[in-house]
């Protein structure tokens, strides 16, 4: 019974979503890839519409093709689900979400901030050159972010099994003087296309914009 009425409400919200080619609402952990791409980041983005096709035309909205596109960056890609649960909170009635078409220009603004914080320009973060202690970049919003290696296996051993990368992002106030991080784990890394590095975001547990 439970695993029917989890495919029922699959089902329901692709059909609500899906056929608008606006929300989709794809939440599948991907397996940790590394690999070349021969094309560029926005493109390879494209081929996959069913987990990028809502990151996609936000991107688009938001004028930020060409930074995505800048060779020798790092672009850290929130899956549609993650961003599907974002429009939750900004329209708890999702009767009421509006066309991506429609969003208000202080919206797109906001989103725009956001966008820029999984770009890490002009270094590729490569997860050869990663350890469990920190490592750190600024975002292309200004904002610090760290990056490290945890391993463990399913068990939850630690320094067993494979590792994985942590992208986390401190969202504390500009003027704070504590920093505040918030983690997500990074499930598909080490992709390299024409332009720079790519890693996909866990969909299940990220929530676009770290909120």
């Amino acid at each position: 019974m439970k695993k029917s009425l989890t495919a029922l409400l699959v089902a329901t919200i692709f059909l609500a979503f899906g056929c608008n080619d606006e929300y989709f609402t794809d939440g599948g952990i991907q397996t940790d890839l590394s690999g070349t791409i021969n094309m560029s980041t926005m493109d390879y983005l494209k081929t996959e519409p069913a987990k990028f096709d809502t990151l996609v035309r936000l991107i688009q909205l938001c004028g930020l093709e060409t930074e995505i596109a800048k060779t020798g960056n790092t672009f850290l890609a929130p899956q549609d689900y993650s961003i599907h649960n974002f429009f939750k909170l900004l329209y708890p009635d999702e009767s009421k979400w509006p066309e991506l078409s429609q969003l208000k220009s202080e919206e797109i603004d906001m989103i725009s901030k956001i966008l820029k914080n999984y770009i890490i320009p002009d270094q590729e973060i490569d997860r050869r050159s990663l350890s469990p202690a920190y490592s750190y970049a600024t975002t292309q919003g200004g904002r610090k972010a760290r990056f490290n290696l945890i391993r463990n296996d399913y068990l939850g051993n630690v320094n067993m099994g494979a590792a994985y990368i942590i992208f986390a992002l401190n969202t504390s106030a500009p003027d704070s003087p504590v920093e505040q991080y918030q983690s997500v784990t990074v499930v598909t890394s080490g992709l390299r296309s024409t332009n720079g590095m790519l890693h996909i975001l866990d969909s299940n547990t990220h929530i676009f914009g770290f909120n």
